[in-house]
């Protein structure tokens, strides 16, 4: 069952993302990397202060996991994220109209300044979705958490793809009200899934507990809204929304594999904290082993075929124009698998309820952070613009692996396997292999990329089953995972409740 609640919440996002990949490269290619700046600045600027909405959805998780009354917890969570979402939509407003009528200080241009508002108004609508979604993951019940939402954002994409091609003028600011649009329609859809869960009386006790988890968690939010969107607000400040529009795309394209570290945090946190609770650390072991063989033997590979191959693929993709976007994507998905190796031990430390060492993790991360972003960006330093963006990436995701692996080993009993290290090695050694071996094929086919794809694969694969570090089962449970039947039933039987 747990694998399959894996591929409902990986497989509803990664079909999303592969859509979400098609119509970003319509919508690339006809509106440019200006348009694509445009919609990336609007979403930065009001999700910055998206912390304030995530401050108790954690504590929700933890507490019925544990077995806390539900109805109770309900009663609680439902009014803390209503005063939540009051108090961010009038901060972002006065933020907003702060700079512009306090300050002077102008935005790029006046289609900017009404996609901020709208795109102020869609987050707003959305939280609802986010809400529920913290319900039932609560709950382990990834079906009604992501299907809504998987329907949505491909209703979502056709109508981008419908704008780019019909509309000529303010496209951006199209594609933003199409949004609006669609988070409003889907809100009856969301309610009607939440009926099932009874909506108890406020409890002061409990509230406080939520509290305390909470002060922990919000500080931890802030730092990861400053991370995840001030990096590209200051792109764009130090040059323009063109470069900040090159990294999106990249990022776009390259966003499929952040995705399986989101599906994995949203699974392992609750399921962490439920065997933590009962001190079963070998349970927590063994996933995380499992898991580990997964996305080394069938993830890593694909990532480093990708880092040869990526440059022709991405013209072939979005054209010649997003050329300055190659380099960046060819970083990024190299930090997003960091991301994806690292994310099972920092759901460890959640799953304990150490909130106060995430903090301690998170300042760390925001000082180098600080450090980073302004020498790899900033013009009187390295000033390289999308790449840099890029580079801060992979320094911040390595960063971040290496404090949650200390304290997870320091606070749990977590071991860690030298087989899967040994994979690596492997992998990467063949992968500088056939890099060489992409160059000698440069010189005389021009579709050498396609051809790289069987040369790669095939003899790594003999490599690692004559070595033993890839068997029989690795290729079942690849199979297991990707059993349709078995998910389509989960799905079904979850939503049918």
């Amino acid at each position: 069952m747990l694998k399959q609640k894996f591929i409902v919440q990986y497989g509803t996002m990664a079909i999303t993302q592969i859509v979400g990949m098609v119509a970003g490269i319509i919508v690339a290619r006809l509106a440019g990397p200006g348009v694509m700046g445009m919609v990336a600045y609007g979403t930065s600027y009001v999700s910055l202060l998206g912390f304030i909405n995530g401050i108790f959805g954690s504590a929700h998780i933890k507490l019925v996991s544990e077995g806390r009354e539900h109805s109770e917890c309900m009663g609680v969570f439902t009014r803390l994220q209503g005063i939540c979402a009051l108090i961010y939509f009038i901060a972002v407003l006065a933020l907003f109209l702060g700079r512009k009528y306090l300050l002077h200080y102008p935005f790029e241009s006046k289609e900017l300044e009404l996609i901020i508002i709208i795109a102020l108004l869609t987050h707003t609508f959305e939280l609802y979705g986010q809400y529920a979604n913290v319900v039932f993951t609560a709950n382990l019940q990834q079906a009604k958490a992501n299907l809504p939402q998987f329907f949505k954002t491909i209703i979502f994409h056709i109508g981008r793809i419908l704008i780019v091609i019909f509309c000529v003028k303010n496209l951006a600011l199209k594609l933003y009200s199409w949004n609006l649009i669609l988070a409003i329609l889907f809100i009856p859809i969301i309610h009607r899934l939440l009926k099932g869960y009874p909506i108890g009386k406020y409890n002061h006790n409990l509230a406080k507990e939520y509290v305390r988890y909470g002060k922990f968690i919000f500080a931890m939010v802030i730092i990861g809204s400053i991370t995840q969107y001030s990096d590209k607000l200051m792109l764009a400040h130090f040059t323009n929304t063109t470069q900040l529009g090159y990294y999106s795309a990249a990022h776009s394209i390259g966003g499929l594999i952040l995705l399986l570290a989101s599906s994995v945090g949203l699974i392992f946190f609750p399921l962490f904290s439920g065997y933590i609770s009962n001190g079963d650390w070998d349970s927590v072991n063994g996933k995380i082993y499992q898991y580990h063989e997964f996305i080394i033997l069938f993830l890593f590979p694909l990532i480093c075929l990708l880092a040869i191959i990526g440059g022709p693929v991405m013209l072939l993709i979005l054209g010649t124009k997003y050329k300055p976007s190659i380099i960046p994507f060819q970083i990024l998905i190299f930090a997003s698998y960091l991301s994806v190796l690292g994310m099972p031990y920092g759901n460890i430390i959640s799953g304990m309820g150490k909130f106060n060492y995430d903090v301690f993790i998170n300042l760390i991360c925001l000082v180098v952070f600080i450090i980073s972003i302004f020498v790899f960006i900033a013009p009187m330093m390295l000033n390289l613009g999308a790449v840099g963006l890029a580079a801060n990436q992979v320094v911040m995701n390595f960063t971040k692996n290496g404090l949650y692996l200390h304290f997870a080993k320091k606070l749990g009993q977590v071991h860690i396997k030298s087989n899967n290290n040994i994979r690596h090695i492997i992998i990467i050694g063949w992968t500088i292999l056939a890099f060489l071996i992409s160059f000698y094929l440069k010189k005389f086919i021009e579709i050498w990329w396609l051809l790289m794809i069987p040369i790669y694969f095939i003899p790594l694969y003999l490599i690692l089953n004559i070595t033993g570090f890839m068997k029989k089962e690795h290729w079942k449970l690849l199979l297991n995972i990707l059993n349709v039947k078995k998910t389509l039933k989960y799905a079904f039987n979850e939503i049918k409740k």
